[in-house]
């Protein structure tokens, strides 16, 4: 494997362990690691981060090293019975409240409460949320949201119509589906949904006043047609189609302009091909063939153009170790990158086969280098940049490169405080410095203030940034969404500007660009839709350019973009250009090529994304280029949309809160864990390991729009590394779990709760009234979607013999962080005895058992005879040809004691409040 470390790095690394320290009931309460950076080898920092939880073990409080030293914390938890989190105070994203019903479902929420020194709560700036459902009798669906900022007036910001049970609906899957949502872009309307729950036909229509982007929406009412008088009208709809296989995929893709997209698999359901047929066009291959390893990586893959790439992998890692892409036949190599790691994954070289140049006698290499600390923080970079000015365009066959080396220095809470730019043959070395606020993670340029005291307000309470660059306004939503950037601003006359509108699921859907040029403003509007972007250019209101964008794949696949315009085609650039985009190791675009596979442009760039290198063959097609660092969109004011948040690559952070939380650290603003070039965040939530990214893409069978199970939290956690079997009747709920595909709720499932009388079928076709009850509440969450149920044949003195015996092993391999994701477990076959080892019940096979009513074709009653993993149920039921909305009534069955508390005190430990009869015992294993 190509690995490198030096001795000097080593030393970096020596005697540096993380170190986790717990309390007696195995909860984590103190975080040790140790800083060292390799230019002071001798000099070790030790940073803990502190932790306290109460009573039942949530999390109370977390201070990181740097604030905990000032006696701030950076979280507080407060929370509910069941657990849910009733008051949630941050120092960077501020303080949030929140209500649930008893389901779980969201009632209230406050946010962007600012609470300054974790004092007094300050509701100036707080925003109140209100959801609303069908009333008693009825399934008890969503149908509004409502909000109210501090100082507004209340607005219904969403709505929700679904379709009833008439014919029409059913023809198209609609029945009690959510077809109608108004959201605070305008209407999203469902045109079909596929039998896998996926939607099929969707249709997307703007609100009049979308432009306009300081106007809210507002749904007042209960009448529709008067929420359609608010829209553009029908025929201006954006309406967008699929076909679906069985399992939801897409086969075929209609964007609102006519463009099908095509779409094949292997049989592992990973993407094989992909084909274009542009409107009243020929179709075209885009990606001609795909090749994977055995572990899921892509091995080549072979583009329409006639590029073809390669990618190689270290066999037992499987970090990706080079990308070459060529152009056949003539194999001439465009792009071929070589990477180097450390031992713990960091990428230390990146080699680029490109002819060294020389430059005033200097040589300089294609390739980056790259040092980090004792923490996997980057404290230097090394590569080339342009020689010359880089405010004006430069063709590749003219670029001339020097090199550059770039320091970072960080704080003890993460936050990057300082960056050197050293390029000492051209004389382009200058520093950028940081101010980080006394009271929080918020960090603003030192050109904005140097006072640590006056950077809180320059954040909202929510924790987004109020000022871009002195001067430059940002202005954001209720939601804390960024509405609008103004990078120039002018007295008495209009302000450039940059504003966006989000749909209700957080996406944006329009941009609106608006600047002063050569005394005329010009203006430019983008709307997205799926697969497709529709751009226009209006200057002094007389529109000069219609483009449309059809867009597709993903960063670190083929992504492809084709640009067919309508009005105010450029010269020197083809209609229907193709340009195709080869990514690196991050997903950022570093080469473009047409669809004859020749150069558009050439892009490098520093490790916090500043672009170092842009090339191409003309200036004209070279503006074209939206898809920068991290294959993301680049906007105006030089921020990147990442979808959640956005990004400023000249800062290194975030522009705002995390909205995920503490996911990633309590570090809120920090960029992927302060390594740029060997993690990426796809959407701005999380960050994500990049030595094993590009293994494993993952097949259309486990995409997440077909997941079957919708896991509901515990009331309770599980305690780590506590071993503890309490049978307890009262944690048993009947939202325990529910299963689902897609959309769609199945109409006919129902979830029997604890102890409820239920008909099922007896052996003359009756109905006979039992009373089932399960032994204890048994789910387990992972990152994997693992999911147990517990059911034991009722009146059965081995039922909870195997729940013991299966229950533990499960328990145990996800307290060790095993991945468990395709464990089963096994009932206990009857007449074995308890002292038979726990492997003999692990290889023990699945078993489930269907009962039929007579003269009933439909399933009445699954009765699942050992905890299984529902995806095996639910593969069992398709297997037999039947679909899982078939089955009426999903339930555990119980276990009644026929043996007396010697028995099962041997078997489980001591008992407590024994109580014979049927019905689950409590008790408590250590």
């Amino acid at each position: 494997m190509e690995l490198a470390m030096d001795n000097r790095a080593c030393e970096v690394h020596r005697n540096t362990p993380n170190v986790s320290v717990s309390d007696s009931r195995g909860l984590l309460v103190r975080d040790l690691v140790y800083s060292r950076h390799p230019d002071t080898p001798q000099g070790t920092e030790a940073l803990v981060t502190k932790h306290s939880q109460d009573a039942r073990g949530y999390l109370a409080c977390s201070a990181d090293p740097l604030l905990s030293r000032a006696g701030v914390v950076n979280v507080v938890g407060r929370y509910d019975l069941p657990g849910n989190a009733v008051r949630w105070q941050s120092v960077d994203g501020g303080t949030c409240l929140q209500l649930t019903d008893t389901a779980g479902q969201p009632l209230l929420r406050v946010a962007h409460i600012a609470t300054p020194d974790m004092a007094a709560d300050d509701y100036s700036q707080a925003v109140t949320q209100y959801w609303h459902y069908e009333l008693q009798g009825l399934p008890g669906r969503l149908v509004a949201m409502t909000e109210q900022a501090a100082g507004a007036p209340l607005r219904c910001a969403e709505r929700r119509v679904y379709a009833g049970p008439d014919l029409q609906h059913q023809q198209r899957n609609l029945a009690g589906v959510s077809i109608l949502h108004y959201d605070t872009a305008g209407q999203m309307k469902i045109l079909s949904v596929a039998l896998s729950g996926v939607p099929s036909g969707v249709s997307r229509r703007l609100m009049t006043e979308a432009d306009d982007i300081g106007a809210q929406v507002d749904w007042q009412g209960e009448d529709p047609s008067a929420w359609d008088e608010m829209l553009v009208p029908q025929h201006q709809g954006h309406i967008t189609l699929s076909t679906l296989d069985a399992m939801g995929t897409p086969l075929n893709h209609e964007d609102a302009a006519g463009h099908v997209q095509r779409m094949a698999y292997d049989l592992a359901g990973r993407l094989a091909a992909t084909w274009l047929t542009l409107q009243a066009g020929a179709e075209q291959a885009v990606v001609k063939a795909l090749n994977y390893g055995a572990a899921g990586q892509k091995l080549s893959e072979a583009h329409g153009n006639g590029l073809f790439t390669r990618y190689r992998f270290e066999a037992r890692t499987v970090r990706l170790l080079g990308i070459a892409t060529v152009r056949e036949p003539e194999l001439k190599v465009l792009l071929d990158l070589a990477y180097t790691y450390d031992p713990a994954g960091n990428v230390l070289r990146v080699a680029n086969a490109q002819a060294t140049r020389f430059w005033r006698g200097q040589k300089i290499e294609a390739g980056n280098q790259y040092v980090y600390d004792s923490l996997g923080q980057l404290v230097r970079a090394s590569g080339r940049e342009m020689a010359l000015a880089r405010h004006a365009f430069i063709t590749y066959d003219h670029a001339t490169y020097s090199q550059y080396t770039r320091t970072y220095r960080y704080d003890a809470g993460g936050n990057l405080m300082q960056i050197r730019h050293s390029g000492p043959a051209t004389g382009n070395s200058y520093t950028t410095d940081f101010t980080v606020s006394d009271r929080s993670n918020r960090v603003v340029l030192s050109a904005l203030t140097p006072n640590p005291r006056e950077v809180e307000g320059m954040f909202t309470a929510g924790g987004q940034q109020r000022l871009l660059y002195p001067g430059q306004r940002l202005l954001w939503t209720p939601r804390g969404e960024l509405q609008q950037v103004s990078p120039v601003t002018r007295e008495g006359a209009d302000d450039d500007f940059e504003g966006y509108r989000y749909a209700g699921d957080r996406q944006r859907v329009l941009k609106l660009t608006s600047r002063e040029t050569a005394g005329a403003r010009m203006g430019q509007r983008v709307v997205y839709l799926p697969g497709l972007e529709l751009r226009s250019t209006f200057i002094g209101g007389a529109q000069t350019e219609a483009l449309q964008i059809v867009t597709m794949g993903e960063p670190g696949r083929a992504q492809v973009r084709v640009l067919r315009w309508h009005v105010g085609q450029p010269a020197g650039v083809e209609n229907d250009q193709w340009r195709f985009s080869h990514d690196d190791l991050s997903g950022s675009s570093l080469l473009e090529t047409d669809g004859k596979g020749s150069v558009i442009s050439q892009e490098e760039f520093y490790p916090y994304g500043g672009t170092a290198i842009f090339t191409g063959r003309s200036a004209t097609e070279a503006s074209y280029k939206c898809l920068r660092y991290s294959g993301k969109e680049r906007d105006v004011s030089g921020l990147y949309y990442y979808g959640w948040r956005y990004y400023q690559p000249w800062v290194g952070r975030w522009l705002s809160a995390d909205p995920a939380g503490i996911v990633d650290g309590l570090n809120l603003y920090r960029m992927v864990r302060n390594n740029p070039t060997s993690a990426v965040d796809p959407d701005g939530k999380n960050s994500q390991d990049l030595a094993t990214e590009h293994a494993n893409p993952g097949s259309h069978f486990e995409a997440p729009p077909r997941q079957l199970v919708d896991m509901i939290r515990e009331t309770f956690q599980v305690r780590a590394r506590e071993m503890s079997l309490v049978p307890n009747e009262r944690v048993i709920q009947t939202d325990q779990f529910t299963l689902y595909r897609g959309a769609a709720q199945p109409k006919r499932l129902k979830i029997i709760s604890h102890g409820k009388p239920v008909a099922t079928p007896a052996t003359d076709g009756q109905h006979v009234e039992r009373v089932f009850t399960a032994p204890a509440n048994m789910n387990f969450f992972t990152e994997n979607g693992f999911m147990a149920i517990v059911a034991t044949e009722p009146a059965s003195p081995n039922s909870l013999e195997s729940f013991v015996k299966g229950e533990r092993p499960v328990r145990e391999r996800l307290l060790r962080g095993d991945n468990v994701s395709n464990y089963t477990l096994a009932e206990l076959a009857p007449g074995k005895r308890s002292s038979e080892t726990v492997k003999e019940y692990e290889r023990a096979p699945f078993k489930m058992k269907m009962e039929r009513m007579a003269n009933h074709n439909e399933v009445d009653v699954l009765l699942i005879n050992a905890p299984v993993n529902v995806r095996d149920v639910l593969q069992s039921l398709e297997s037999r040809g039947l679909h899982y909305s078939s089955v009426d009534n999903l339930y555990c069955r119980g276990a009644r004691p026929v043996r007396g508390p010697r028995f099962w005190r041997g078997l489980v430990g001591r008992l407590q409040n024994w109580r014979d009869g049927a019905g689950p015992q409590r008790a408590a294993h250590r």
